[in-house]
């Protein structure tokens, strides 16, 4: 008797539909409306990315999503770029939340104490490649100098990498 009753309590929660098996157009994307303007990445069918600038806000009643790929330039005047892309059509939604440059530096920073101190050592060789005496003050002021350049560096890499998070 308890295992039917088990069984039957089974059979009633598998009838019943999953939150991930729900079609993609009842979840909501968003629970706060996007502006124009908003850089966004939308995850579509078949592992499809698509990037782009938000030429129309997108909030919780809208359609479609209306946008301009990016990065590249403005499509505001060149209508034959806008992409509209319905909202049932995409599975997943991010927004643009900057760039790694700030971990770029950091790992920069780091990289360049060890670089700084191999430096000072070949920085003060005298002129027949004999080391000479490095003070501790020159030790310090050359890693500092090569560890912020090469943090620096870092830090343009770090532009490249676009970060994302959840939309809002």
């Amino acid at each position: 008797m308890r295992t039917l009753f088990l069984a039957a309590l089974l059979v009633i929660h598998a009838a019943r539909a999953a939150p991930a098996q729900q079609p993609p157009d009842t979840a909501p994307l968003v629970t706060q409306r996007l502006d124009s303007g908003t850089v966004v990445r939308l995850r579509l069918r078949g592992d499809v990315i698509e990037i782009g600038r938000l030429l129309a806000p997108f909030g919780r009643g809208s359609a479609a999503f209306t946008y301009c790929p990016w990065p590249g330039s403005p499509c505001a005047t060149d209508a034959s770029r806008q992409v509209v892309r319905p909202a049932r059509e995409v599975l997943g939604l991010e927004v643009h939340r900057g760039s790694a440059w700030k971990t770029f530096a950091a790992i920069g920073a780091v990289l360049g104490v060890p670089m700084g101190l191999e430096f000072a050592q070949w920085r003060y060789l005298d002129d027949e490649g004999v080391g000479g005496t490095v003070t501790p003050s020159q030790k310090i002021r050359t890693v500092l100098v090569t560890s912020a350049v090469v943090a620096l560096f870092g830090a343009m890499i770090g532009e490249f990498f676009p970060l994302w998070g959840p939309a809002p």
